[in-house]
This record gives C-alpha cells, structure tokens and sequence, in this order.
C-alpha cells in the first residue's frame, strides 16, 4: 500500500471562509473548543480550553472535489452527469440513488470524483420495513479541519465588520455585518493512493496514473482560487508557511500536526518537522523485520524556520522549498517508483459494454 500524509501550515489574512449560520443580517465563523498548552508563573504546563475560528474537513473536501471536478473535465477523463453539474447542483450529491444495474465498479469506472471521494448510494425496497440495498464506497482522501496553532501565538476571537449595500426596494443603505478573522491554520491531509481507480475485485482502471496526478494537481489547484467564501469580496490572503509530507509503504505513516512550541524562554520551535523526522525512524525500527521492507520518503518546506532537515537511517528527506514543489514532488515520486502495488488493469469500456 502506498499511502500519503501531509500536514500543512498556512497563514491566513481577513477571511469569512466556512461561515456557519445568519442571524438577522450578521453572518458567524464556525469556532471549535481548542486545548492550548501555556506555562505559569513558576514556568510549569497548564492547560487552558479556548473557543477559536475552524474551518471544516467538509468545507475542504467539497473545495478539493470542485478543483478535482474542474480537472477532470479539462482533461476528458471520465465523470458523471451530476459531478459535472455540480455548479448548477450546488455540490456533489453522487448519485445517491441506485439503478437497476448499478455497482460499485461501474461508478468507478464511470467517475474520477466518485472513485476517489467515496459514494454510498440506497435503492429502496418495495414493501413494507425491509431494507433496501446499499452501494458505498470510502474517501480515498481524508481531510482534517483547519485549525488555528494555538499554543504558538496568542488569538482573538472573529472581528465584526461592519457593511452597507444599496437595496433598490427600500431606496436606502441596508446595514449587514460579516465576521472575520485571521489566524495561523494548521491542517491534515491523508490520501490512500493505492486505492485509487482500484475495483472491488483488486484489479484496476486502465487509467490509474492519469487519475492519481489528477488528484495532486487538485491539491495544488484548490488552494488557487478555489478556497474561502465570500470571495468577491474577502478573498484570503494567504501565505504558506511550512508543511510535511511522508510517501510510505506498505503500512501507514502519518506525520505530525504542523504545530510549532512556544519553550519556556519565549522562543518558538518548528516541533512538527522534528518531531516527523524522529517518529518516523522509531516507525521505521517498530515495523521493519525479515519479510518487510517499510520504505518513508519525507518531503517538506520551511519558510518560517528556515529549518534543514537530514536524512536518517533509511529515511530519504527532501526539501521541496515551497508548497507546489511539495506537491509535485510527491506526485513524481509515487507515479517514477516501484511502491504502487501491481495489479491487472481493466478497460473500463469493455467492463460497462459487459454491464
């Protein structure tokens, strides 16, 4: 299995991305409970609960879907009607009915955005109480919420900003307000690149490697122009600050939250790369024996820290110098080297005339 993990750290200025609820004309950020780790007066660890700005892993995923939509379209790959609709849908329902003919391996088949962000579909059973079939299948890519470090530097809770717009009924200025906030995020995410155009008899699409560049070049393109709400006018200001990645085979690695410590001193620490760097040997020593052969690449950027990392043991480290490079890298490493798992590729053509 070759898997992916990424975590990221992003700094991000004014923006009303993952807005919750309206009440009246006053729009509210979504806010999560946070643990944050502060030191006392005598210099010992204390915990502190905190409510601050979070934007969800639904919020990302339905971003990541769009960018990957808009991917798949360009390039002539295959996706369904209501994929491909889902600007006038507004979102991905999946076909969430079954056909008559319906399977796993055909929607597969049949679309890049069900095959990689998972479906599950119900056909209801005629007659009373009993239940209906059921086709599903799970997210190849996984999304953490963005959360804001919180034990790195201190936050404020979301500002209002106050608005006006002409309404042509009433012939005045309407008041309306929207917060916004502005934080370091930090955020997730897990990409089981095995599974990708793999059918429910473990053999796969003939156009398995076009799909998995199609899913990091969506990585890259949902973050230009895809993320936040309320664009036209609170388009975000962001700013890449570090991130982590790790390609490893055959059992899941998952690097470490992209958190920086505040020490005792006062001074911030890039944790998170360290940290990667260690577990990951331990990892490496924890799993390794005769019949198995653990292979982890990690691949990173720091333009907070300016921190190189070194190769340990069997650990290949590159510094990928920013976040497209990071993502392309991953993408060439996995598609140029032997880690995918071999398997008898089917023409999809051939398998829906069959079905």
């Amino acid at each position: 299995m070759v898997f992916v993990s990424i975590s990221l750290r992003v700094k991000i200025d004014v923006e009303a991305a993952n807005m919750v609820e309206s009440v009246g004309n006053y729009s509210r950020h979504r806010i999560i409970p946070m643990i944050t780790q502060n030191y006392d007066e005598d210099g010992n660890i204390k915990y502190d609960l905190t409510y601050l700005t979070g934007i969800s892993g639904q919020s990302l995923g339905n971003i990541f879907s769009r960018a990957l939509a808009d991917i798949v379209i360009s390039r002539n790959h295959p996706i369904c009607d209501s994929c491909k609709n889902y600007e006038e849908i507004g979102g991905f329902p999946k076909r969430p009915v079954m056909a008559d003919n319906d399977s796993i391996d055909k929607r597969v088949c049949e679309c890049v955005i069900e095959d990689v962000t998972g479906f599950m579909a119900t056909k209801e059973q005629k007659g009373g109480g009993e239940k209906g079939a059921v086709i599903r299948r799970t997210s190849k890519i996984w999304f953490s919420y963005m959360i804001p470090d919180a034990d790195a530097i201190k936050h404020s809770p979301p500002i209002p900003q106050f608005h006006v717009r002409y309404g042509r009924r009433e012939e005045e200025q309407n008041i309306y307000t929207i917060e916004s906030a502005s934080a370091i995020y930090r955020f997730m995410i897990g990409i089981d690149v095995d599974g990708i155009g793999k059918l429910t008899n473990d053999k796969c699409v003939k156009d398995r490697n076009e799909r998995i560049k199609d899913v990091f070049d969506a990585l890259i393109q949902m973050f230009n122009g895809y993320f936040g709400a309320k664009k036209a006018r609170y388009l975000p200001q962001m700013e890449f600050l570090g991130g982590i990645a790790a390609i490893s085979h055959p059992y899941r690695f998952m690097v470490s939250s992209a958190k920086v410590k505040l020490t005792k001193e006062g001074k911030l620490i890039p944790w998170y790369l360290i940290d990667t760097l260690e577990r990951a040997e331990q990892f490496m020593n924890a799993v390794n024996d005769s019949k198995t052969s653990q292979v982890i690449h990690l691949i990173y950027f720091d333009n907070e820290f300016n921190t190189k990392l070194q190769p340990k043991g069997n650990i290949q480290v590159t510094d990928a110098k920013n976040f497209e490079n990071l993502i392309r890298q991953i993408k060439e490493t996995i598609l140029n080297s032997n880690l995918l798992s071999k398997c008898t590729t089917v023409d999809c053509n051939e398998l829906l005339k069959e079905m």
